[in-house]
């Protein structure tokens, strides 16, 4: 546990949560975006955290944005197992990766996102790169992908792990 409590940022008061994820997508709607879904992370096999005055958080959200009214998506791709489809909580259990840090995402979690969104030969842009998941999941689903990652250690567990799925990947020095 925490023995300092870090300042409590401008509009909050202490304890509350900070809505990062829902501040982001009411910022990108608020700049043109269309908010299409908020999705549900169900982790089934979420680590344990030691609160004590609130229950243990065990999921995270997805959005999915397009920039325009029209946009292709791919229903099909993303069928449930019963024919109907895809619902906004994905129970998808975390997946460790030796390398990597703690926030790596799951294949199969990124997965249906792919599906749904891209056609074979798109581009798959991941901001937030890290050790490189949406980078695999899209190669392996024919699609190319651009990854920006600031940490030149995380560069470096991308670099590797796509390497060795044997994918071709490129970096160039900023």
């Amino acid at each position: 546990a925490m023995s300092v409590r870090p300042n409590t940022p401008d509009g909050l008061k202490p304890k509350d949560l900070m809505g990062v994820p829902w501040r982001l997508a009411f910022a990108l709607q608020d700049a043109g975006w269309f908010l299409r879904a908020d999705i549900v992370w169900n982790k089934p096999n979420a680590m344990p955290e030691s609160v004590k005055d609130r229950p243990t958080r065990s999921h995270e959200y997805i959005f999915m944005l397009t920039k325009s009214e029209k946009y292709y998506y791919d229903k099909s791709a993303v069928l449930e197992a019963n024919g109907r489809n895809k619902r906004t909580v994905w129970d998808v259990n975390t997946q460790a990766f030796p390398e990597a840090h703690f926030a790596t995402f799951p294949p199969k979690l990124v997965e249906p996102c792919i599906l749904a969104s891209t056609r074979p030969g798109d581009v798959v842009l991941d901001p937030f790169f890290g050790s490189g998941t949406v980078g695999l999941v899209a190669a392996q689903l024919g699609r190319r992908y651009l990854g920006i990652e600031l940490h030149g250690e995380y560069v470096d567990i991308a670099l590797r792990r796509l390497a060795n799925d044997e994918v071709s990947v490129s970096s160039a020095a900023a």
